[in-house]
């Protein structure tokens, strides 16, 4: 869920300003209205550029670990034994410092009279408002303990999801990180070394060579440059996207490149079909589903069109036809979609759509996988290529110098 900066004026007309996480700025103006608070302003936060980088590692939770959570807490809820047993039950199991302290939170506010989705509240990066929504509905209908097992289902989903994007990734990456490495020694110590032994030998450097070395001689030259540079870069990037045209702007670039905008495509209906099946299935009512799974996309289209969905569904019309709006959910997810709605089994058929493209999903990975490979070795090879024909050619006039005294 995205966090919001705030500037509003209290009763007494004092400037309050903070950070609130929330579905989207109206749903926050609409809350802080409610807290009797004029509002002034409202901006999306983003974090500084090295946030993600220096942020609370410590803090962070495995999803294994919460998916565990999930699982073991359902489990003993569904087996008859008391919520604040069972919260008790799982604090002394879990070894993660951070999901231990929140757990034992929970458990205390729980035994103090609060619903266990209104405590999660206090925790709200580790309990994300999409399952925070589930639970509230489970405990209402008394449903708890299917619930927790659906939202376990959900994360191990995304665990899964996670751990292939990474599988695809790491031997390009693995490549990429070593051909830097290969070039970068050749580029700065070696060429320079063999450059001055030819001059020293009176041997007339070739192109390739005399190109290398001036190279070589640039970079060591302009180090700190090219340093100060590349984190200028950084920044002003990540400046940049703080403005919604930047973003939604690279993200619709993204979509459309040939073989990672259509997987990025199908994770993104993947994601979403997957987590409105769930809602649906565990009881929330269609609309404070669809404000809710609004925000599960990633990329800016989609969340455009789920926006747009909101007020449509509002007004009286269907789900598959403001689905269909600038076509970034395909004809068959809509399809899909109004069967359900007409036979009253919507959530079986998003969880149809959502089977069918992780399958779709995993041979993109493999397709994208087998292209990006062959172009990281070629261009590993092309570089290493002309880094040694730019030392042997040298070498062998240096042979033919030497051989004809």
């Amino acid at each position: 869920m995205p966090t919001f900066t705030y500037q509003v004026r209290d009763e007494k007309g004092k400037k309050v300003t903070g950070e609130l996480e929330a579905t989207s700025e109206k749903a926050l103006a609409d809350r802080l209205s409610r807290d009797g608070y004029l509002v002034t302003s409202i901006k999306t936060a983003r974090p500084f550029f090295w946030a993600p980088i220096l942020g609370e590692w410590g803090e962070r939770v495995p999803m294994s670990e919460m998916t565990m959570f999930y699982f073991q807490l359902g489990n003993m809820v569904g087996a008859g034994v008391a919520l604040l047993q069972s919260l008790r039950s799982a604090h002394r199991q879990i070894e993660h410092r951070t999901l231990k302290r929140a757990v034992a939170d929970l458990a205390d506010r729980v035994e103090r009279g609060e619903r266990l989705s209104e405590a999660m509240t206090r925790h709200a990066k580790l309990f994300p408002l999409l399952y925070r929504t589930m639970i509230e509905v489970g405990e209402s209908s008394g449903n708890l303990d299917e619930v927790l097992r659906h939202v376990a289902e959900l994360n191990e989903h995304r665990e899964e999801l996670i751990h292939q994007v990474r599988s695809a990734l790491a031997y390009p990456v693995v490549l990429l990180l070593a051909s830097i490495g290969v070039m970068t020694f050749m580029v700065l110590w070696l060429v320079p070394s063999f450059t001055v032994l030819f001059e020293r030998s009176g041997i007339p450097l070739p192109l390739p060579t005399r190109i290398l070395y001036g190279l070589s001689i640039w970079v060591k030259s302009h180090l700190i440059w090219l340093f100060g540079g590349s984190a200028a870069l950084g920044l002003g990037w990540n400046f940049a996207f703080r403005f919604e045209a930047v973003k939604g702007s690279w993200d619709r670039f993204w979509l459309s490149v040939p073989v990672a905008g259509l997987l990025l495509r199908r994770i993104e209906i993947a994601r979403w079909s997957r987590s409105f099946a769930l809602m649906v299935s565990s009881g929330v009512p269609i609309l404070r589903t669809l404000e809710v799974t609004r925000n599960v996309p990633q990329t800016r289209p989609f969340q455009a069109v789920l926006e747009r969905a909101v007020e449509r569904v509002q007004q009286g019309d269907q789900l598959a036809e403001t689905l269909s709006w600038r076509g970034v959910f395909s004809d068959d997810v809509i399809q899909m979609v109004s069967t359900g709605e007409n036979s009253g089994t919507l959530d079986k058929m998003l969880y149809k759509v959502a089977g069918f493209y992780d399958q779709l999903i995993q041979r993109n990975f493999k397709q994208l996988t087998s292209v990006i490979e062959p172009i990281f070795i070629l261009f590993m090879g092309f570089i290493v290529g002309f880094i040694m024909i730019s030392l042997l050619l040298p070498i062998f006039d240096m042979v033919k110098v030497f051989s004809s005294r």
